[in-house]
């Protein structure tokens, strides 16, 4: 006896969840049901193997590498090579951007950004990773300082800036050192690391103090201090920082202590903000 659609494609999911997934006068496409269980499951868990993906979704070995090579390049999905486990990527804020486009950033993180521009009077960017790329979603400016390097939707390599090596310290150690060994190091001004030992140095001392800095590293005559911004798996999902010229630093040698702290004391709004 011919099996209907919906028992067919039952045997492509897994268990009670799939019965409820699919309706009875609904047609699948079984390749893409087993991709979407794959993205939901990384979802779930944080991070896992072939092995396990195959394990919780009942499919083969062949059949999770397949699922798990497309993913891959349609940067949907990352994965470190040290461990040889998988994760959802950063593709998925990305694809956010047109919402964020459609509808509007987010109101209660633009009500914070706006906040702590305020009362700093700098610049203060939020981005969000993607791979080994930082990408700035959006940017409070000033008056004073209207015209940065930096663009809406650009992206920049993590190393060079405040907002990626915050979000490379808050990473498992032994992924931030699989994505600093990606980097390919262009040198934007005399200050930007040149490889990755002296980046991971800098990252330990990241995770001690709980912020992160530029000293010119991509911009001449720019500083900036960051954060990441934790889900609730403690990754990071996003980054804000806030950016000054060197000349104000230079003439006020309390500006960057006092932006600092303001960011600092934004940590907890801008994570309910992003994620409540």
């Amino acid at each position: 006896m011919k099996k209907n659609i919906k028992e067919d494609a039952k045997e492509e999911l897994f268990g009670e969840a799939a019965e409820k997934a699919l309706p009875d006068d609904k047609k699948y496409i079984k390749s893409v049901l087993k991709a979407l269980a794959v993205i939901e499951l990384l979802d779930e868990h944080g991070e896992l193997g072939v092995t396990e993906i195959g394990r919780l979704l009942e499919l083969d070995k062949s059949t999770v590498f397949r699922l798990l090579a497309t993913l891959r390049e349609k940067k949907f999905i990352i994965a470190d090579p040290r461990t040889q486990k998988y994760r959802n990527g950063s593709k998925f804020f990305m694809l956010g951007r047109g919402v964020v486009r459609q509808r509007g950033f987010n109101p209660a993180m633009e009500a914070e950004l706006e906040r702590l521009s305020a009362q700093t009077g700098e610049v203060v960017s939020f981005s969000v990773p993607d791979g080994t790329d930082i990408v700035t979603l959006a940017m409070r400016e000033t008056e004073e300082w209207t015209r940065l390097a930096v663009n809406i939707g650009q992206r920049r390599p993590m190393y060079c800036n405040s907002m990626g090596k915050a979000v490379l310290a808050a990473y498992k150690p032994e992924f931030a050192r699989s994505l600093c060994e990606q980097f390919e190091y262009e040198a934007f001004t005399e200050y930007t690391h040149r490889g990755p030992d002296t980046l991971l140095r800098e990252l330990a001392q990241i995770r001690e103090r709980g912020y992160s800095t530029d000293e010119q590293e991509h911009r001449l005559g720019l500083c900036c201090v960051g954060i990441a911004i934790l889900d609730s798996r403690n990754e990071p999902a996003a980054a804000v920082s806030v950016s000054m010229p060197v000349y104000k630093r230079i003439a006020d040698p309390e500006l960057h202590g006092h932006c600092l702290r303001l960011l600092l004391d934004a940590k907890e709004r801008l994570r309910a903000a992003l994620f409540g």
